[in-house]
């Protein structure tokens, strides 16, 4: 079986070692059939444990290359297309509907517990969605699971557009849901290159999906955008009661670049708060990487040697660890969190996330004195604020901050020539003299006032280098309408002053001698994130954008504060 044609799944290699293959459209609850490929091992025992992969990923070939790690321990290996995808019926993906898989999964383990050959135990492996469709099976009451080890998994259902700061990533619903449908419907050959058509500049965005060609609403992309206008914090607590039922240990991977990072940390945190045992409290991991969703993006910053091979050895262990012995950590005496400190570039251990002793340093925005500033002389200092000039800038969607040129992840990447734009604001620390180590959630306190009913504010850290790049770090945003709560919109009334916070995310970084630390203050992150269009109106709706003006205060009436979570050094 050793062929270029078959796809390599997760922990698996080319080998020569033949198999006996048994092909199923396996029926579920409604009817529908779902093309499942079960691969049993030479010399499989009488019993045997399952290794599982429900993926929508799967229609190159007609089955993919078993797991060689799942052979070497005995068990057998089960692929499964989600419906809607690769030969599995259903008709069109709807990655949204969160019971659909869940309900699907619980099938298929009511399948597995009628096989003779089954011994009562399984694992689910993946990445992404498959990653994704881990949670859902946990979700099941009395499922068989041992193991799950979700990597760079969504957690808010697949709907990844919506974020906390009450925006939506754009990039993402735009090719991953385009070009999921356009596999299921026209094939696998010839998926559009949604970025080079510029489809991502399309007005309204709620018919980007028929400016690409479809001709027609897709519901798979219309659901993205659904989700995303919904105020967020409905939107995020749809999952909040998931975790109570859930038994089932998770070795989770997360990047400190990935889209889905935020989701892996809280995952994590989730299980050790809320989860239903004590083993799915205890046993649970989290490993945060330095790589983006497909893993290493940064070799020669990070090293080679960091990418996501040498976490294998560590995830087999737990994986066929707990397939073996379900009550015995398989990982014990390791710490919860194994953490890559970005900067320093070395492997941490912790009992938890953010590590235990974190404090929080305030590090106050200043002007540069300019009653004319607009960009690059702010300054970050512990320093409390005095009387101080705003600082302003224009935000015009038409024309906007381009981080990126249409690609999603970008990794630790270079935003120096970014912040040459006028309507980008920028405050940095002095080049500091010992380093400060960083490690937790980072939060943004400041008072702004806009001139339109609605606006988004972006805020994203950076480590400046001794050669004076500016290293990307963490990002965030809030949007306008939802400044006072993720649970109603209020519309702004026109150069007024409102307080605002902006959650950036988590990191973990060591800013050392000779380097410094930036923020940067902006009004779009395009194409990554949505534009608003100041208008106010519905999101997704409007034709014709606004610009509007944003003033920034941090004197001593309305302090601009940012708040980072450290740690001492030894």
């Amino acid at each position: 079986m050793n062929d270029d044609r078959y796809n390599v799944t997760d922990l698996a290699a080319p080998f020569d070692i033949s198999c006996d293959m048994k092909i199923l459209m396996l029926p579920m609850r409604d009817g529908v059939k779902l093309h499942t490929t079960i691969y049993f091992p030479p010399g499989l025992p009488e019993k045997a444990p399952a290794v599982l992969i429900r993926s929508p990923y799967s229609r190159t070939t007609w089955f993919d290359l078993p797991c060689a790690s799942a052979f070497a321990h005995g068990c057998v290996y089960i692929h499964q297309a989600c419906r809607g995808t690769g030969w599995s019926e259903g008709g069109v993906f709807h990655p949204s509907d969160v019971d659909v898989e869940k309900n699907d999964a619980e099938d298929l383990f009511r399948w597995l517990a009628r096989q003779t050959w089954f011994n009562g135990r399984c694992a689910m492996l993946g990445a992404s969605y498959p990653g994704w469709t881990q949670w859902c099976a946990a979700r099941c009451g009395n499922n068989p699971l041992a193991a799950i080890s979700p990597r760079v998994a969504p957690l808010h259902s697949c709907c990844g557009a919506a974020q906390k700061g009450g925006g939506a990533r754009l990039e993402f619903p735009i090719n991953w849901p385009l070009s999921m449908y356009h596999r299921r419907t026209y094939g696998y050959a010839g998926v559009p290159d949604y970025n080079a058509m510029r489809v991502y500049r399309h007005l309204p965005v709620r018919e980007c999906d028929r400016f690409a060609g479809y001709g027609k609403p897709l519901g798979i992309f219309q659901d993205f955008l659904d989700a995303a206008a919904t105020p967020p914090g409905e939107f995020l607590r749809r999952h909040e009661t998931w975790f109570a039922g859930m038994r089932t240990p998770a070795f989770i991977q997360g990047g400190w670049f990935d889209g889905f990072k935020q989701e892996s940390i809280e995952s994590f945190q989730r299980m050790k708060r809320d989860s239903a045992t004590e083993r799915s409290r205890n046993f649970t991991r989290l490993t945060m990487g330095p790589w983006g969703h497909a893993g290493l993006l940064n070799e020669d910053l990070f090293g080679k040697e960091n990418n996501l091979e040498p976490m294998q050895a560590r995830l087999e262990k737990f994986v066929f660890g707990l397939l073996k012995d379900p009550d015995r950590d398989p990982l014990a005496g390791e710490a919860a969190v194994r953490y890559f400190m970005l900067g320093e570039n070395r492997w941490h251990d912790s009992a938890d996330w953010p590590p235990p002793g974190t404090g929080t340093a305030t590090f106050y925005l200043h002007s540069g004195g300019n009653a004319n500033t607009r960009r690059g002389d702010g300054t970050l200092s512990r320093k409390p604020p005095e009387t101080e000039l705003p600082d302003h800038y224009v935000s015009d969607p038409d024309t906007p901050v381009m981080p990126t040129d249409g690609s999603d992840e970008q990794g630790c990447c270079d935003r120096s020539r970014m912040e040459d734009r006028g309507d980008v604001l920028v405050y940095t620390t002095e080049k500091f003299t010992e380093p400060l180590t960083v490690t937790g959630n980072i939060r943004l306190r400041f008072h702004a006032a806009a001139t339109t009913p609605d606006t988004d504010f972006f805020a994203t850290l950076t480590d400046v280098t001794s050669e004076g790049k500016s290293m990307l770090l963490s990002t965030g945003m809030i949007r306008a309408r939802y400044r006072n709560s993720p649970d109603r919109e209020e519309l702004l009334t026109p150069g007024e002053i409102c307080a605002y916070e902006i959650d950036l995310g988590d990191t973990a970084v060591k800013f050392l001698p000779g380097h410094a630390m930036r923020l940067e203050i902006c009004g779009q992150e395009f194409p990554a994130w949505d534009r608003n269009a100041n208008t106010g109106n519905t999101p997704f709706t409007d034709t014709v954008l606004r610009t509007s003006i944003h003033t920034v205060y941090h004197d001593a009436d309305h302090p601009a504060e940012l708040l980072l979570p450290v740690r001492p050094e030894p």
